[in-house]
């Protein structure tokens, strides 16, 4: 037996006995585990060089004439292969083992040249693994050159797509190992346990090789198969970052603020002030400077706008303009918003190209000012992968654009009216109404009427599909309506971006358990109403405040935290945003938001759950 072995690994071109082993000639459809890397050696030749130079049009002298790479260039040995020639065998090395490789993303650093004729040594290695729907994996590049492989050339990173890498869901980082009792032989990531048995499963891979051909059907006459125990890897599963996707318009806000009462028919003095706007250019900002990193999509103009939002937003955003009228005080008395732009430009086909970027996504959040079809086609991609969405009304004309994709929608976040007319969007058997308390000093009083007034219609979003509700009430605080356990995004956790550091640490010390009852179970039929309070602040101005909730309840649940918890950090983070003239503060006090999450999440009270 010990003699069959010895004979049987020869012919395995895959035996390896460390997790950092070449892994050349590997068949597609083999396991990659965290640390695996893939090797080659190659030297360009000069007909290779000019070809290159041929078909990308580079025809640079340093690659094509020696005297002059060495007297003008300064490469003393001549001529050098172009940069790009040599990256290119980074996806060639990665697509030889997993046909089908669909290349993401590469970032490179040119550290030294390449001269012609010269051997390189090109290393691609496994840096991070995630497993969902796709298998995307982070690698490391890198290419030496010089005898000793020891002169750095190339360095750099990728993301690829490999839909043909096979991964046993949750063993990303296993180790397969065929032992009988005195022998073992290593192979791609998993651990096959069994006494004197050989046979073993490909799982649906192919064997292109004509050596695994052989070993597998000597294997089928020694034995007959039997399941395989798989053992994980004590390390556990590496994952990619990912960021939350936020898609919606980016706009110019132009702010007229009177310094005395305005009178119509005729102009006030006051002030008038350029500020960077839009739902989800906003919400982006306050997720940034939360540090989660989000990954926006829009569409920008090339107009004065567009430039002020540009040098101050290292992003794409759209450039449309919006003219904001306040009073005196500060309250919003009209606003005018030209957003063509983003319906137009932010088409289904534009947002399917960022399929990857919403799939690996801990969250999407999409703004109204969408059209119906891109709204719905985002949703879509959404869905496939399991990803929470994230609905944002932006006004009560757009809000009514939540009817198609209500059953795809997880998190929403309408004021009184927003709510009232995305519930009547959606066909209810009555017209739901919404009438305005008069002013009123008893909050409890207000809270108790505003739950009469909106319930109904919270009761029937619940119903078409949509999972919590988070209903904006001005100083009055928030409803939270759900049925479901808010799991969904807790056990996503591991998946998802860091938050703020200082402020999740102080947040996860200030928030007890047992601070609010817990939700339903997961599946349960009641329905659960809580009121939380708004924090008391010095208004400044309130343009951006519903934003700052928004954004600051996604960072929350990003960062791992519950829904309450979550609802509670976008309170306080929404009252520094009231306290500030821009839209989104510059900075956040870690300290003042935690207590006053932790004040609002003590003051939190459910008003109806059956």
């Amino acid at each position: 037996m010990r003699a069959f072995a010895r004979n049987l690994a020869a012919i395995i071109p895959l035996a390896r006995c460390n997790a950092t082993a070449t892994t050349a000639a590997a068949p597609s459809s083999l396991v990659l585990k965290v640390g695996d890397t893939l090797r080659e050696r190659r030297r360009f030749t000069d007909g290779e060089v000019e070809a290159y130079a041929a078909v990308s049009g580079d025809r640079n002298p340093v690659h094509l004439d020696d005297a002059f790479a060495r007297q003008v260039g300064g490469f003393g040995r001549g001529r050098v292969v172009h940069g790009m020639l040599v990256a290119s065998l980074f996806p060639a090395l990665i697509a030889a083992h997993f046909p089908g490789a669909v290349y993401a993303r590469q970032s490179l650093k040119f550290a030294a040249p390449v001269y012609v004729g010269d051997k390189v040594l090109v290393q691609v290695q496994a840096l991070h693994i995630r497993a969902s729907t796709k298998h995307i994996v982070k690698f490391g590049t890198k290419c030496f050159t010089s005898d000793s492989d020891d002169l750095l050339a190339v360095d750099g990173e990728a993301m690829a797509v490999l839909p043909s890498l096979y991964l046993r869901q949750q063993l990303n980082q296993a180790s397969l190992v065929c032992h009988c009792p005195n022998w073992q032989i290593l192979i791609g990531g998993f651990a096959i346990f069994g006494p004197l048995n050989l046979s073993f499963s490909m799982a649906g891979a192919t064997t292109t090789s004509s050596p695994l051909r052989r070993m597998e059907s000597v294997c089928r006459h020694l034995l007959p198969a039997s399941p395989p125990i798989l053992y994980q890897n004590p390390l556990g599963a590496i994952r990619l970052e990912s960021s939350p996707v936020i898609i919606g318009g980016m706009v110019l806000d132009i702010h007229a603020k009177p310094s005395m009462q305005p009178h119509p028919g005729t102009t006030v003095p006051g002030m008038v002030k350029y500020v960077s706007g839009g739902v989800a250019r906003n919400i982006a900002e306050c997720i940034c400077k939360l540090e989660t990193r989000p990954f926006m999509i829009s569409v920008v103009g090339n107009d004065m706008a567009g430039d002020f939002l540009l040098k101050y937003w290292r992003s794409a955003g759209l450039c449309t303009d919006v003219s904001n009228v306040f009073d005196g005080s500060g309250e919003l008395i009209a606003g005018v918003a030209s957003v063509g732009a983003v319906e137009k430009f932010l088409s289904p086909s534009w947002i399917c190209q960022f399929r990857l970027h919403i799939s690996t996504a801990p969250l999407l959040m999409l703004d109204a000012n969408l059209s119906p079809d891109s709204l719905e086609a985002a949703c879509k991609i959404a869905h496939e992968s399991g990803v929470p969405v994230f609905f944002e009304p932006v006004s009560l004309a757009k809000g009514s654009r939540i009817a198609p994709i209500a059953k795809y929608i997880t998190y929403t976040s309408p004021n009184e009216i927003e709510l009232v007319a995305m519930a009547n969007s959606l066909s209810p058997p009555e017209k739901y109404t919404f009438v305005k308390m008069e002013q009123s000093k008893n909050k409890a009083k207000a809270v108790e009427y505003l739950f009469e007034m909106l319930s109904p219609a919270m009761f029937f979003l619940l119903e078409k599909g949509i999972k919590f509700l988070l209903v904006t009430l001005g100083s009055n605080g928030v409803f939270v309506c759900c049925k479901e356990s808010t799991s969904l995004m807790d056990q996503r956790k591991s998946e998802m971006m860091s938050f703020s550091t200082p402020l999740l640490q102080k947040l996860e010390r200030c928030f007890p358990s047992n601070m609010l009852v817990d939700l339903p179970r997961e599946g349960s039929s009641r329905t659960c109403v809580f009121h939380f309070p708004a924090v008391s602040a010095s208004v400044v101005s309130l343009t951006g405040a519903g934003d700052c909730f928004v954004g600051g309840v996604i960072s929350a649940l990003c960062g791992g935290l519950g829904m309450m918890q979550s609802v509670a950090v976008g309170i306080a983070i929404a009252k520094s945003s009231v306290e500030s003239e821009a839209n989104i503060p510059d900075k956040f006090s870690a300290a003042t938001i935690a207590d006053d999450a932790r004040r609002t999440l003590l003051s939190a009270k459910m008003m109806w759950c059956k």
